[in-house]
């Protein structure tokens, strides 16, 4: 499912009934909130005018089990149970997924029992079964570990603020920034530094380059020396070879003018 689309578009629909919808009929319109599938934020209907006026009607009840489902948990409703109209099985499947939703933001590892407690269930078959179906709405993703007994959490979608929580996102978040902006400059003194290295050891590789460049020149310009028509130890003779062609060793070429001096 697509959380963020379908969930969104659905509470805008409600919204929009809530801005004529008064006493007993924003009632029905927030049970209806709270039984559709595809919602799982009420933010914006919370703070609807009309809406907020049932919290200080007979309706109030009602105004407050919406607010358990933007911000509390399926603990939360069974506190204050003697107050809050009775939930369907629905709505209390929903509140269960977003109660798994919350523990998947408190820990990266969430053991089974601390799920069955929170939950408000007996077994691991039922925990499990919960967190499947959270998993299929979209709302988190993880790893059922039944070897370790708990939920790896890889992903859980955020939940409805308070406003006054706003304000401390915008610290976390400023303090993120600030952080991210250590961390580049870091990354930069660090890449300047291997820049700076790679250069300095391509002038050293370029001046043991040229310096084995001269000394092979030297050692070239050493080979051959005028000293007195002499031939130097170590000279190819070669260069002064006869450039007319021999056809075959000496001793055969040396008999055969000597068999034409007699024949003559």
């Amino acid at each position: 499912m697509a959380f963020d689309t379908a969930g969104g578009t659905s509470l805008e629909q409600f919204t929009l009934l809530a801005k004529n919808a008064r006493g007993r009929a924003c009632v029905a319109l927030i049970q209806q909130v709270l039984s559709n599938k595809k919602l799982f934020v009420f933010r914006e209907l919370l703070d609807m005018p009309n809406v907020e006026a049932l919290r200080d009607s007979e309706y109030k009840e009602h105004y407050e089990l919406l607010r358990i489902f933007c911000f509390g948990t399926y603990n939360d409703y069974i506190t204050r149970k003697h107050e809050m109209p009775e939930l369907t099985l629905q709505q209390m499947n929903k509140l269960r997924k977003l109660t798994a939703v919350s523990l998947a933001h408190k820990f990266k590892n969430i053991p089974y029992d601390t799920l069955m407690q929170d939950l408000g269930v007996s077994t691991i078959r039922e925990v499990e079964d919960i967190l499947i179906e959270t998993i299929y709405s979209g709302l988190i993703q993880g790893k059922l570990d039944q070897k370790l007994r708990c939920f790896v959490v890889k992903y859980a979608v955020g939940r409805d603020t308070h406003h006054e929580d706003v304000d401390e996102m915008i610290q976390k978040l400023t303090n993120w920034k600030m952080q991210s902006a250590e961390i580049c400059e870091k990354i930069n003194t660090i890449l300047s530094l291997a820049e700076k290295q790679e250069e300095d050891e391509r002038e050293r590789d370029e001046g043991i380059r040229n310096k084995m460049a001269s000394r092979g020149a030297g050692e070239r310009g050493k080979t051959f020396v005028s000293s007195g028509g002499n031939v130097r130890q170590g000279e190819d003779f070669s260069l002064y070879a006869d450039p007319g062609t021999r056809r075959g060793p000496p001793s055969k070429q040396r008999l055969h003018s000597m068999g034409r001096k007699n024949r003559s």
